[in-house]
């Protein structure tokens, strides 16, 4: 026993160290290596678990996050602080928000003042040189301005003797549908036909068209006005111009690590077809320095994770453990690559090594996908709640890992948007829920992976009730509001009051808080019990997309 621990010091150790050296050595490894060893806003602190205030300081990393919703900001801030970190953020107002944009020259002018005394500088590039997400869909800055953004970023380390600098990128997303805010004024209009004509242009270049298809495209070119495919293709060149910048942060040293993360990208559409082409010039840099797969909103935390690890010269591994079926073969809705291709790139991404054997694993990455691999939504009929023999045995391998003593994180893809009900309420009725090291189950499975996989990665570090604080925002959100109080809302408040999806007045946001509140607690009281009367639940964007529980101060 003792010198097994003492061969997972000496491995870890060697392991950080060459990470921190830049991972020449490791950069030569082949992309199938496996290790065998295993100032913060006030926002913030209102939703961060009171034990992560006291628990012993390691640093300050200063981050600037993709924009201002809770999985972005709180969530991932409240994350590292209960881990140690001081997280060092700029002012609320110059971030992107539901209804501001976000600042970029002021965020430059503020990061580059700030990121001379941290020990890391982990931000996201959509933010610096858009102003956000949104922000990068809809802007229409000039090609030169952004260059100069991009020269003040790549100059940051040295000009300013800042330590270890990591970005993150998004290639943006084709949606099927969508509408403005988030997309351009047309998209609501054009959206379905300009996503259709993208994925025939994909297409035509990996398998060639019908002559039905072939006979479609041209329809469509002829039927989408000039002046809407002109802003949206043109829009896409620059900003793909414009990360291609960003590469030779990677090639000058400028950069640390570059994560490139795909939004919403289905395996035929435009944003594919731009992925294929970024792929090919992500391939030739080395991989101990840059990753590129599907998913935006859980970057900034894999890559805080990532600069987390290496400061302290922790190399963790982790054993990926796919439900039965198609399991890891599984590609899931929104996105492109098998469901274990992005297991595997989150794990290198945040700092970890893949272990080939779930012994010798620091954690288990538990990923639910569904039996037949098809992922449908968590509003579907089909997400009734009880437990079928698959998710049954998948429950099975969970709390026999915990039983021997695994730390296991649970990444819950089985569907899109919002959690396996089947699966939480087994969790629940185990009495394993809160045993977990973290649990996610939002939005697209990368985002719900590569979030979990980093918080859990950061959980050890956590002190008092921070972990089941965690948990508890986790399910309250992923399951009972994702998954079940979201189409509830809609279907009896919001559709028959004719109320918008989003932009709402302060009369409309009050009715639909208080909606949610009482569908949450609907939901979630017969199976997390009293716990849900100690929160609140607002909508931060003045929309339904996503909620927030808030702990009640007492």
């Amino acid at each position: 026993m003792g010198c097994e621990c003492m061969r997972k010091a000496v491995t870890g150790l060697l392991l950080g160290s060459l990470l921190l050296a830049g991972g020449t050595v490791l950069a030569a490894e082949p992309e199938s290596a496996v290790i065998g060893k295993d100032m913060v806003q006030k926002p913030v602190a209102d939703v961060l678990p009171q034990a992560s205030l006291t628990a012993k300081r390691k640093g300050a990393i200063v981050f600037i996050p993709l924009d201002t919703r809770p999985v972005c900001k709180d969530y991932t801030v409240a994350t590292m602080q209960a881990a140690g970190w001081d997280i060092v953020i700029p002012p609320e107002e110059m971030l992107s928000s539901s209804d501001r944009a976000g600042q970029p020259d002021e965020l430059l002018e503020w990061l580059e003042k700030e990121s001379a005394e941290a020990a890391a500088v982990v931000v996201s590039a959509d933010a610096l040189l858009y102003g956000g997400l949104v922000d990068s869909r809809t802007h229409h800055i000039d090609r030169t301005v952004l260059q100069s953004r991009v020269e003040r970023m790549l100059s940051l380390k040295k000009k300013y003797n800042s330590p270890g600098v990591y970005v993150f990128v998004t290639i943006m997303r084709s949606p099927k549908a969508s509408a403005a805010p988030v997309e351009p004024v047309y998209y609501g209009q054009w959206g379905a036909k300009l996503f259709r004509q993208g994925a025939l242009r994909d297409k035509a270049e990996l398998k060639g068209l019908s002559r039905k298809e072939n006979k479609e495209l041209q329809q469509l070119n002829k039927e989408i006005p000039r002046n809407v495919e002109a802003d949206f293709y043109g829009r896409r060149r620059t900003n793909f111009r414009t990360t291609e910048l960003l590469l030779h942060g990677i090639e000058s040293g400028g950069f640390n690590y570059l994560l490139v993360g795909r939004d919403d990208t289905s395996p035929l559409s435009q944003a594919h077809k731009e992925a294929r082409d970024m792929a090919s010039l992500v391939y030739e840099l080395p991989k101990s320095k840059i990753r590129f797969f599907s998913g935006a909103d859980q970057l900034g935390l894999a890559l805080l994770t990532q600069a987390a690890n290496r400061l302290t010269y922790n190399v963790p591994l982790v054993y990926t453990e796919f439900a039965p079926g198609k399991g890891g073969a599984t590609v899931p809705a929104y996105e492109d690559d098998p469901v274990s291709i992005s297991a595997r790139e989150h794990i290198y991404a945040s700092g970890a090594f893949p272990a080939r054997k779930a012994k010798n694993a620091d954690f288990i990455l538990a990923v639910n996908t569904p039996y037949h691999g098809k992922t449908l939504e968590a509003s579907d009929a089909h997400n009734t709640g009880i437990a079928d023999k698959y998710t049954k045995a998948f429950a099975d391998t969970v709390e026999t890992y915990l039983h021997n003593g695994k730390k296991v994180i649970v990444a819950d893809s089985k569907y899109g948007n919002g959690a396996d009900n089947a699966l939480v309420k087994e969790l629940f009725r185990r009495g394993i829920a809160y045993k977990v090291a973290a649990y996610g189950g939002w939005n697209t499975s990368g985002n719900s992976l590569g979030f979990a996989l980093a918080q859990g990665m950061e959980s050890p570090y956590f002190e008092g009730d921070a972990a089941r604080d965690f948990l508890q925002v986790r399910y309250l959100d992923d399951w009972a509001y994702q998954a079940n109080a979201r189409m509830d809302v809609y279907k009896n408040v919001i559709w028959p009051r004719y109320m918008p999806n989003s932009g709402f007045t302060p009369e409309q946001l009050a009715v639909a808080e208080q909606a949610v509140t009482e569908s949450i607690v609907k939901t979630a009281k017969p199976v997390m019990g009293n716990v849900v009367e100690d929160y609140k639940f607002i909508l931060p964007w003045r929309r339904m997309f996503e909620a927030q529980p808030i702990k009640i101060k007492k």
